[in-house]
């Protein structure tokens, strides 16, 4: 099956999407383990940093014992491509060096399917993210998966916390003989979780009233599909070897190409991804084969377009390493820790953003 093509075109208003990924040989390295509160903040702390890279809203997650579901609100391709390539790369390095695993974590690159307008599209998406833990009767509802899921901090209006470990820091700090404590070079993360788009209307409690209903909802419809069967439970999810394969093999039926409630919604989201590619041939055409420099102009926005020239926006500046806790050794040798500093994550705000790019009027037209 050929690969879908990558493309989400800008909106000033950003695009919905669903990302998810699977481990190598669909094990259960995603297990929170023995710890799940330590391997828990290392999975938010990951997600947090990335989020200092390229500004994504996050909507949902639930991250699984072989594979995880992320739902962005992204400004566009490159935002989303930005956040992944920093999520991807530190958690295969870092997840991998806890459950000490070599190589790859991931087995796939991820699907970034997006989501349509539509309430009824975007409330369905939640639930089936919401549904994970309960739907293949691992436990009896959403909040009690033991490892990071966005059911309870939605139902209760909190904040996701993690850790993000400064290893580069870390690392030079040992090499002066510096006594290195677990969280000397570490920074707390603060996520929001943002309602859909389609549901911004709504204020907290309202929006916090229909995500409890919900998850009512989901309890009873799997509770009533069991029939009485006992759900696996929590010591036994924690208990999985994340070496060992699955005994069955997980499904690979084809990804849908969008997330809909309609055939119009489909129909527009085909009609404005033909335009997009349409538009990319032709300016890409006209640079490489007829070496015309005007269809510089004539991208749309959000694309890739060729390296050579590269001529599309150029990425943001890097961020600078978040804070780490102040750490003071007096004349007697006694060493004085400060507090793990701690940083809150704001909303991605699409106008501010979208007026520090070009805009696609500005671009030009080809002819």
């Amino acid at each position: 099956m050929g690969r879908h093509e990558r493309s989400l075109p800008e909106s000033s208003d950003g695009v919905l999407v669903e990302v998810t990924d699977r481990v190598i040989g669909a094990r259960a390295l995603l297990t929170p383990g023995s710890n799940p509160r330590v391997f828990n903040e290392l999975i938010v702390g990951l997600i947090g940093r990335a989020m200092q890279y390229s500004p994504v809203d996050l909507c949902a997650c639930a991250f699984m014992s072989n594979h995880f579901h992320l739902l962005l609100h992204v400004r566009d391709q490159q935002a989303l491509s930005r956040f992944m390539y920093h999520f991807g790369g530190n958690s295969s390095k870092k997840i991998g060096k806890l459950r000490k695993w070599q190589g790859t974590l991931w087995g796939r690159r991820y699907d970034a399917i997006p989501v349509s307008r539509e309430p009824e599209a975007q409330w369905k998406k939640l639930r089936y993210i919401l549904s994970h833990g309960v739907k293949e009767g691992l436990v009896e509802s959403p909040l009690e998966w033991p490892g990071v899921h966005a059911a309870d901090p939605l139902l209760r209006g909190e904040k996701l916390e993690g850790v993000w470990f400064n290893k580069s820091k870390e690392w030079a700090a040992r090499n002066r003989g510096q006594d290195v404590g677990p969280y000397d070079f570490a920074t707390k993360y603060r996520i929001s979780l943002k309602p859909l788009p389609a549901f911004r209307h709504l204020g907290s409690e309202a929006y916090q009233d229909r995500v409890t209903q919900l998850i009512v909802e989901i309890q009873d419809e799997y509770r009533a599909k069991r029939d009485g069967d006992p759900v696996a439970g929590i010591e036994r999810i924690l208990s999985l070897d994340p070496y060992e394969p699955p005994t069955r093999q997980p499904k690979r039926s084809p990804r849908p190409r969008f997330h809909v409630a309609s055939r119009q919604a489909r129909d527009e989201l085909r009609r404005e991804q033909a335009e997009f590619a349409a538009q990319y041939r032709i300016a890409s055409e006209a640079l490489r084969v007829h070496r015309n420099l005007e269809a510089i102009g004539w991208f749309p926005a959000g694309s890739y377009p060729p390296a050579l020239p590269f001529v599309g926006d150029p990425p943001p500046p890097r961020p600078p390493s978040p804070p780490t806790r102040r750490i003071v050794v007096d004349q007697s040798g006694r060493v004085d820790r400060g507090e793990i500093p701690v940083v809150e994550l704001a909303p991605a705000i699409w106008v501010d953003l979208d007026q520090s790019r070009v805009q696609p009027s500005a671009r030009g037209q080809p002819p």
